[in-house]
């Protein structure tokens, strides 16, 4: 009697959905890609917020060199660009006292990451970078702020070459894409440049 009692508060305590999350993030953790994941409806939602093109956050494109976080691109706006992060910087540490996060990046994935770095707008979050050239890790603080990140830019180069740039694929991009092209086409350009 003693131990069905216990069984029983021990599964009353149990949260079910937590337990089939975590059964699949461990399954599809398995597989030992680090750019493969799985979002639970919370971590889902950042994604959505990419796709919309608005987030709040540092303005950086993470992935991985080898096994280690490092900067993709920072966002041509953002408090990345403002404080100098530059591609290439390994990420080796990242903090934010409020949000009681002090890890390192050994081990860490991609989702994760993202959701260490990003956070409300006007809250800090310190990045500790590893960078080419420098013989000391670089200690950066940044503010967080929303940041709106349009995936399609053209430029016009030279009166007669048009750069345009696809960044992302979200909801706007179709929109943003013919707008760009209509411009590109008003101008008369005798050479397109399609950046990927």
């Amino acid at each position: 009697i003693i131990f069905d009692t216990m069984a029983e508060k021990a599964t009353e305590k149990l949260d079910k959905a937590k337990l089939v999350y975590g059964a699949i993030k461990g399954m599809v953790a398995s597989a030992g890609d680090p750019y493969t994941g799985f979002l639970p409806p919370d971590e889902q939602k950042r994604t959505t917020e990419d796709l919309q093109g608005s987030f709040e956050g540092v303005g950086i494109q993470i992935g991985f060199k080898g096994n280690q976080l490092a900067v993709i691109a920072p966002l041509d706006v953002g408090p990345a660009k403002e404080e100098g992060i530059v591609a290439g910087d390994f990420i080796l540490w990242i903090k934010d006292e409020k949000r009681d996060i002090d890890k390192g990046t050994v081990g860490i994935s991609l989702p994760e990451a993202v959701e260490a770095i990003r956070g409300p707008a006007g809250t800090k979050v310190i990045l500790t970078l590893s960078r080419e050239g420098e013989d000391k890790p670089i200690e950066v603080e940044l503010v967080r702020a929303r940041i709106d990140v349009p995936s399609v830019v053209l430029t016009i180069e030279d009166d007669n070459v048009a750069v345009i740039k696809l960044s992302s694929f979200g909801v706007q991009t179709n929109e943003e894409w013919e707008k760009a092209v209509k411009n590109a086409l008003s101008k008369e350009v005798k050479y397109v440049i399609l950046d990927l």
